[in-house]
């Protein structure tokens, strides 16, 4: 009887597109949504006859990945596009949001997708340059925050009803030339908003994040927590403990920064600083099934930046596993992840581009074993000093007029998958070997001689042989199989 073998190998699917011309687009995500046990969401973009496009795939993980569907769609109007964040409605439905930093027209959209019919049930864009950054679903209503970067010099929070008609619409500032909004978090008394303000005016570094609540209503604000010269913010979650967790890119020693405040503002764990070889940067992060963070981003080795997995501790900061990528394509300087989840005890999701700094050539998504599938490298910690800024924070009102509906056509492309093995319900098959099991033993045949050890599901070793192909006589039961990194979950009847 031939029975179900786990593996715990990496595989990567990736998909090819044109270079982007425009400056470093940091702010590009590729956002990842766990929908069920099985079913994840890839947000991206897609560069296509000079405009970028939205792109949605559909992943199942079992042993490894299966990519159940994928889509893109042309615009109409012809606008600059790629996903940001995506939001879950309901089982059915998700949000979906975002637009275009490096783009020189009217770029800003959000839509509702059906996963049952994998189309768009309404899309609508916003007349101003920038991107939807991030939407709240709050049980009834969707409210988006939005960057407008160098081409506005405000960002906005807009609430919106499920069809997408404006409920109230708000302009937001810090006192800066340029005021950007980048995550925002529903609350049962507000919205949870962090921002960045640029460029002068009231602030006094290039940079600076800025945490505040806006009111259900959208009528008032209240500033949280502000961080002076810290750069650039990233992101913002809410932790299983209800404390905000933000992390950026902290200036001028190439490192990056986590950071943990309560609701109101106070510091309550080490702030953290962590630097890596010539570089660090931390991009997205997202919580483990334990409520550790998992932090996606790059390290810089010579010229080459490596996309990365971090797993910092939820109680001190500090890091338990920091991983690089160390596997093909490996043709590309500019390599980062943006994305990060946990599918299953002891794997990620993590997804990203592959690339030449401001050139993405490649899109990727992989799952990674922690233990296996990725390049452990050292991260310096150190302890660092967050000095407060006290913005005000003014709202003004702004035209839901600026709001209309927007056409979005299916169009085909092509992906691209390699992994390290293949799999099916009843072997495993890597390069090199095929191993499987049948009633009474385990069974392999390899190119070469291997060397084989068998261990009890806990953890005792059975039998270590060194193998080129046969068949090993075992009693009934659970076991794993290590051949080399990787391992294998036979069951023997």
């Amino acid at each position: 009887m031939i029975l179900l073998i786990i593996s715990q190998i990496n595989k990567i699917i990736w998909f090819e597109y044109s270079p982007i011309t425009c400056p470093p687009c940091y702010n590009h995500k590729t956002p990842i949504l766990k929908m069920d046990d099985s079913t994840y969401i890839l947000g991206s973009f897609h560069y296509y006859n000079n405009k970028l496009r939205i792109m949605l795939i559909g992943i199942k993980v079992k042993t490894g990945i299966t990519v159940e569907w994928y889509k893109a769609w042309l615009s109409s109007p012809n606008l600059d596009l790629n996903v940001s964040t995506l939001t879950k409605i309901n089982d059915t439905l998700i949000a979906v949001g975002g637009g275009h930093e490096c783009g020189y027209s009217y770029c800003s959209f959000f839509g509702l997708f059906n996963l049952k019919t994998q189309n768009f049930v309404w899309a609508k864009y916003l007349s101003v340059r920038g991107m939807v950054s991030s939407i709240a679903y709050d049980g009834n209503s969707l409210v988006l925050a939005t960057q407008g970067h160098y081409f506005d010099p405000r960002g906005a929070i807009i609430k919106t009803d499920l069809n997408g008609n404006v409920i109230w619409a708000k302009r937001t500032s810090f006192g800066c030339a340029y005021n950007d909004n980048f995550s925002i978090i529903p609350e049962q008394n507000g919205y949870i908003v962090m921002g960045v303000g640029w460029g002068g005016g009231g602030c006094s570094a290039d940079g600076q994040p800025v945490i505040y609540r806006i009111s259900l209503d959208g009528s008032s604000a209240t500033l949280i927590r502000g961080i002076l010269n810290n750069y650039r913010a990233y992101n913002l979650i809410k932790d299983g403990d209800g404390n905000y967790v933000l992390i950026g890119f902290y200036n001028p020693d190439e490192g990056t920064y986590l950071l943990k405040i309560d609701s109101s503002g106070n510091v309550i764990t080490l702030k953290k600083r962590y630097t890596a070889n010539n570089g660090l940067r931390f991009y997205n992060i997202a919580l483990d099934l334990d409520g550790n963070y998992l932090l996606a981003g790059v390290t810089k080795i010579g010229s080459t930046y490596y996309p990365i997995a971090v797993k910092i501790n939820k109680n001190d900061n500090s890091v338990i596993w920091a991983r690089r990528w160390s596997i093909d394509p490996i043709d590309y300087p500019y390599s980062p992840a943006k994305g990060i989840i946990p599918v299953k005890l002891g794997k990620i999701l993590v997804s990203g581009y592959l690339g030449t700094s401001t050139n993405n050539y490649n899109g990727f998504f992989a799952i990674l074993d922690s233990a296996d599938c990725m390049t452990p490298f050292q991260v310096n910690v150190n302890d660092t000093s967050l000095y407060m800024w006290y913005p005000s924070i003014s709202l003004l009102n702004y035209s839901g007029s600026d709001i209309s509906n927007l056409t979005l056509t299916p169009y085909n492309f092509s992906i691209s998958q390699t992994a390290s093995c293949s799999l099916s319900d009843n072997e495993y098959k890597s390069c090199n070997y095929i191993i499987y099991g049948s009633k009474g033993f385990i069974a392999i045949k390899s190119e070469n001689e291997v060397n084989l050890k068998i261990f009890s599901i806990s953890g005792y070793k059975v039998k270590e042989v060194n193998i080129k192909e046969g068949k090993i006589k075992i009693n009934p039961g659970i076991y794993i199989v290590q051949i080399g990194k990787d391992k294998v979950k036979i069951i023997v009847k």
